[in-house]
């Protein structure tokens, strides 16, 4: 990514792995190096915020991606890889050619790796199959939900999971950012609050997978991600949006099946 375009250097902000026709992406989170070669130049919310989307927007297209995403966006060369798993892969080569994310030096060994929403979804999916059967097929939304408002306008909105009772979503706020994480949550209970209003689905449940202090945060980040997740959960559940949350994917699953097994029963 070229991050000042007088310069017109590009810097490696990220890995992506292809096989068996997915997709893996893991993408920088850690700013400390940038601030040390830009100072205030960079506005460091808003480059989470692209990097972001540069992910969801690879794990969109799939492995079919063109070798520059935007003027300042750029794929590089292909390389050959393999591991015992597609994270030992990324890990592996991140940390050799992402060198703007490499810990300053005494920094913790532990470090945060950000989980997004898509591939957390993916993961929850595959757990409501192997348990829900063919009632996990009839809940789960691959493509986006087209509703049809009061004045005619059709919209298309994400719902992951839905039934004839209910909707819900399940975001990932296992992030370093917390307005990454205030923004997926105010995105997934608007769209519940669009079903609860167009349809009869009265009941909405979010799964959110929260970060615990095992996680590599440091502290301060910690305090700070759980303070801003917070609010924004209890403005959600005085919505009448129920909440589900848990640190871990499996959890986090077992908890949404139990949910939408007594839900749909």
């Amino acid at each position: 990514m070229c991050l000042d375009e007088d310069a017109g250097e590009f810097f490696n902000v990220g890995v992506l792995f292809t096989h068996d026709e997915q997709v893996e992406v893991r993408m920088l989170d850690n700013f400390d190096r940038l601030q040390c070669l830009f100072d205030g130049r960079i506005d460091f919310d808003e480059l989470f915020r692209t990097l972001h989307e540069i992910e969801v927007a690879i794990l969109h297209n799939g492995p079919e991606l063109l070798d520059e995403l935007g003027s300042t966006i750029r794929l590089g060369a292909p390389l050959y890889a393999s591991g015992f798993s597609a994270k030992e892969v990324l890990d592996e080569f991140f940390a050799d050619v992402v060198t703007l994310g490499r810990p300053k030096r005494r920094a913790r060994e532990v470090a945060f790796h950000y989980q997004s929403t898509l591939k957390l979804r993916n993961s929850i999916f595959n757990f409501m199959k192997q348990r829900m059967h063919a009632q996990a097929t009839r809940i789960i939304q691959r493509s986006r939900y087209e509703l049809t408002v009061g004045s005619g306008h059709r919209l298309e909105i994400d719902i992951p999971l839905m039934s004839a009772v209910a909707s819900g979503s399940i975001v990932s706020g296992w992030y370093k950012n917390p307005l990454v994480v205030k923004n997926n949550l105010l995105q997934a209970s608007a769209d519940l609050n669009l079903i609860r209003s167009n349809t009869e689905r009265d009941q909405a449940v979010i799964s959110i997978l929260v970060p615990d202090r095992e996680s590599g945060l440091t502290s301060k980040e910690y305090e700070k991600l759980v303070e801003i997740t917070r609010k924004q959960l209890e403005r959600i559940r005085a919505m009448g949006i129920e909440i589900i949350e848990a640190s871990s994917a499996l959890e986090l699953a077992e908890l949404t099946i139990d949910w939408w097994s007594n839900c749909c029963i």
